[in-house]
């Protein structure tokens, strides 16, 4: 094994990096030499598992992508073998993997199509918005038009028993009273008929006293009445099918915020929207290159098994 090669490979690696903090300009270099070495250096085989090559150059670009720091850690024999040892570990498994089959699962290929996708997102998105800076100007500009829009209106978190028979549930509600954060959460796990929610204790993350969607408006009246984080709502919430016993877990008090205040958040508005608009014109490019059939009349047929959650959520 020519371990001379991954010595010259650490000091060359080492040396660009401290000579490139030296030049006061980028200078494009030739393909070769490459981390100080040739073409054919970088060819020469250091590892052969299966049909799998792993060369020199492979070494090198595997060290290349290390901080300083873990660069440095394997100026020694010991450690570039260790690295070594460890990429052939890492392509027996492979090895081994595509042996039984395992590439050829749907959650595979969804992986690895997805991690296609996410290169081609950022080659063709996130860096040619990285060079797009955003201005104070524009900043200002948004927040000027709707400084409301930046406020928080107040929230609560609270947890949820829901119980399908009234009886049951009064009994649970006065249990559910006398109980503390803990346990009104095991309660919910233990007892409450949401299948949806009582995994999590029954939690419905913070939400504010209007909206649409869930919690259902009887639950949020019923959440922001409570003063105090671990009161009980002293009556139940009979939604269609059944009663909610409500516990107020947590309070948010309304943010008016500044420009200083909300300036960050803007700068993240304005990145995102920038981000979805270059999604969509990339998705309507590729419509004009590539021919795309869609049936919805199919897609009305479609008949799908959902599972039934309590009404009121």
């Amino acid at each position: 094994m020519p371990w001379k090669r991954a010595a010259i490979i650490v000091l060359a690696i080492a040396t660009a990096s401290c000579s490139k903090k030296a030049e006061e300009a980028p200078v494009v270099e030739a393909e070769w030499p490459k981390h100080g070495l040739t073409e054919a250096q970088a060819n020469e085989v250091l590892a052969q598992v299966g049909d799998r090559t792993i060369t020199v150059g492979e070494l090198a670009d595997r060290l290349a992508s290390q901080s300083p720091y873990l660069r440095a850690r394997f100026e020694s024999p010991q450690r570039r073998k260790e690295l070594l040892d460890n990429l052939v570990r890492f392509e027996l498994l492979v090895y081994e993997a595509k042996r039984r089959g395992y590439g050829d699962r749907p959650e595979i290929i969804r992986a690895r199509r997805n991690a296609m996708i996410q290169q081609l997102v950022k080659k063709e998105v996130d860096e040619p918005l990285e060079a797009l800076v955003i201005t104070d100007e524009e900043v200002q500009e948004v927040y000027d038009a709707n400084p409301l829009e930046f406020d928080r209106p107040g929230q609560v978190r609270a947890s949820d028993i829901f119980i399908g028979h009234r009886a049951r549930a009064n009994k649970l509600l006065a249990r559910a009273k006398k109980a503390d954060l803990a346990g009104f959460r095991k309660l919910a796990r233990e007892e409450s008929e949401d299948e949806k929610t009582k995994v999590n204790g029954g939690d419905l993350p913070f939400f504010e006293a209007t909206g649409e969607g869930e919690p259902t408006a009887a639950i949020r009246t019923a959440a922001f009445s409570l003063d105090k984080v671990g009161a009980v709502y002293p009556e139940l919430i009979e939604e269609g099918n059944g009663f909610h016993i409500i516990m107020l877990t947590g309070k948010r008090a309304a943010l008016k915020r500044t420009y200083e205040q909300a300036k960050r958040a803007i700068r993240h508005k304005l990145t995102r929207e920038r981000k979805d608009a270059a999604m969509e014109a990339l998705t309507e490019r590729l419509r004009k290159e590539v021919e795309v059939e869609i049936d919805y009349d199919v897609l009305k047929s479609i008949e799908v098994d959902m599972p039934e959650f309590p009404q009121g959520h």
